[in-house]
């Protein structure tokens, strides 16, 4: 066999293997469902035993109104089930950080957040 063609032969059945390993690959981790949010089972009460979710339907809070927090934080909460300033008000620095997951990086100081949404809602 000649040197050239060899190489060549090589290239495309590594591509080849390469492309079927990211296929089954990406085929696997897209159709896992991604996980939803829960707090850990700690001494912290989940979202529901604090309250912050009302057994009546609330109008939501524009939270954007809230300085450090824009459209991706908003949704994140909004997913949690965190839509007015007084359920936001409830949470603790550690709860946040646990919703926001690596969002939070993007906020200057999450008390002051919080303290934000305490005196939003006494309004």
């Amino acid at each position: 066999m000649n040197t050239p063609f060899s190489f060549v032969l090589g290239l495309l059945c590594g591509l080849l293997l390469g492309w079927f390993g990211h296929l089954f690959y990406w085929r696997t981790r897209l159709a896992q469902p991604e996980p939803a949010y829960e707090l850990p089972d700690s001494k912290a009460p989940s979202v529901a035993e604090a309250g912050l979710r009302a057994a009546a339907p609330v109008s939501p809070d524009d939270l954007k109104i809230i300085k450090g927090i824009g459209p991706v934080i908003e949704r994140k909460l909004n997913e949690a089930g965190i839509t007015t300033f007084e359920q936001l008000g409830r949470l603790t620095t550690a709860d946040l950080r646990r919703i926001l997951g690596n969002v939070i990086e993007r906020l200057a100081d999450e008390e002051s957040l919080l303290k934000q949404a305490r005196d939003l809602a006494r309004r």
